[in-house]
């Protein structure tokens, strides 16, 4: 699941007692709550029995330090079951889990500067997201940079051998949506951009360049768009489960995604 938002939510939680689903690990794939080391915390409180993957989201960092809160939620989670990973893997078991915020390459419609320049006036990551201890508001730049780095790290562990399935679990999105787009693209509609990047490369096999022969990931898991999606691209099951905000009891009963499920189970 992801996206779940708890900083505006009031009336619901993780299902437990005899409603929990039976399950081998937790996926909380970002915008759980801003400050990362208070989502910790909240998992730990919940969830003290099973492997938890948690990545970042982009909301983790509001009103912070992208890096420190980061740095924050690793220490909490330290020895404990709670995993805060970015730009690492983890195996539970037979399955190696890859871990990464992403961002996105601000490519979707072919015009960069134009999208980052959508991004850096109307999304709210640019204007409540410090980096650099704190010294500099975090902008479109930075996060293309590090879209880029992620990248590089998931293609480097899909060309890597490996026994088992692999997972990939990433905030942004991975793949194309299907969108109904004005000529030329309106600024609101440009936003996609900052949502999702056009990876389906990374779905299909790839001959060994030097580097190993690139495998698909066997599943991909993400948020951030407060949507459900559950498809097959290439050779890679692809899934999002995000709840989005709300309910806000007694105000509203309904939180943004009512295909969201709280008790999905995925088995590989």
């Amino acid at each position: 699941m992801s996206d779940l938002h708890i900083e505006l939510t009031r009336g619901w939680d993780l299902p437990s007692g005899d409603v929990r689903p039976d399950f081998d690990v937790m996926i909380v794939a970002g915008d759980l709550i801003p400050r990362a080391e208070r989502g910790v915390k909240w998992l730990l409180d919940r969830v003290p029995d099973r492997p938890v993957i948690y990545c970042m989201g982009n909301h983790e960092s509001y009103g912070t330090d992208i890096d420190r809160t980061l740095e924050k939620a690793k220490q909490v989670g330290s020895g404990t079951n709670v995993h805060a990973l970015e730009n690492e893997t983890i195996r539970i078991g037979n399955v190696t889990f890859v871990v990464c915020t992403l961002w996105t390459d601000f490519a979707l419609f072919g015009d960069e500067r134009r999208e980052m320049a959508v991004a850096a006036e109307r999304m709210n990551d640019f204007k409540r997201i410090r980096t650099g201890h704190y010294a500099h508001r975090f902008r479109p730049a930075h996060a293309l940079a590090k879209h880029r780095r992620s990248r590089a790290f998931l293609e480097t562990e899909l060309r890597k051998d490996r026994l088992g399935p692999l997972v990939i679990v990433s905030h942004h999105g991975c793949r194309r949506p299907e969108l109904r787009l004005s000529d030329p693209p309106k600024p609101d509609e440009l936003l996609s951009a900052v949502y999702y990047s056009d990876l389906s490369a990374l779905m299909v096999p790839a001959p060994d360049d030097g580097r190993g022969a690139l495998r698909p990931a066997d599943l991909w898991i993400f948020g951030h768009d407060h949507r459900s999606f559950d498809g097959l691209i290439g050779e890679t099951r692809v899934v999002s489960n995000c709840k989005g905000y709300g309910p806000w009891l007694p105000r509203e009963r309904a939180w943004d995604n009512q295909n969201f499920d709280e008790r999905l189970i995925i088995e590989i």
